[in-house]
């Protein structure tokens, strides 16, 4: 049924029924079991990104990120990486209380980074609406909810195209959608430029192994 909420993108989801829970123990499970075959400890996987996007029935919305991701393995005929995310969101929609609202959603958890085009993110959001004069008064999610959050690049060159779900629905002061679904492109820069090279091309991304 959750599954099925999603993808019919149901506004009356709330996030009371979230399996909290069972998505991080699922995720903290997945990420266990691929660090069993660890081929590679890569530290300077770093990847900071920007992103700019839109919100259906909302607006639109742009923020930073930083992922560290510095378990590399080899799956199939590719290289996957594991590690954690950090994320902010701006985001804009009408509200029901002021004719120009932004609200900032911040995020973490956990992710999979495959053969430098593909990355899933799952993990937890919080969202954030200042308001009032000079935006003095704050008025948080009552609950952290879950995100889910897919990506690819098509060049490998660190530009990607994306699909974002969360729930700040009943969560913030005015805002007049329950489920958050945004389509966004982002730029991804990974400081390890060679951690997804085959070997028999040791030339990647104009660096050299």
């Amino acid at each position: 049924m959750f599954a099925r909420r999603i993808l019919l993108f149901d506004t009356r989801y709330t996030p009371n029924a979230v399996p909290m829970k069972s998505l991080l123990t699922f995720t903290a499970f997945c990420i266990f079991t691929l660090h069993a075959s660890a081929i590679d400890i890569r530290p300077q996987m770093v990847i900071p990104g920007v992103h700019l996007g839109y919100i259906f029935n909302a607006g639109i919305s742009f923020g930073g990120e930083l992922s560290y991701s510095p378990f590399v393995f080899q799956m199939g005929g590719g290289k996957t990486a594991t590690g954690i995310y950090g994320n902010a969101t701006w985001f804009y929609s009408k509200g029901e209380l002021y004719k120009q609202t932004w609200y900032r959603s911040l995020s973490c958890g956990a992710l999979l980074f495959s053969d430098n085009s593909i990355m899933f993110r799952a993990g937890v959001n919080k969202t954030l609406l200042r308001w009032g004069i000079n935006g003095r008064n704050k008025t948080r999610s009552k609950k952290v909810t879950p995100e889910l959050d897919l990506s690819y690049s098509p060049t490998r060159q660190g530009e990607y195209v994306g699909y974002r779900i969360f729930f700040p629905g009943n969560a913030c002061f005015g805002l007049d959608i329950g489920t958050a679904s945004e389509a966004y492109a982002a730029y991804r820069y990974n400081f390890d430029r060679i951690a997804f090279a085959d070997p028999a091309f040791p030339v990647f991304f104009g660096a050299k192994p």
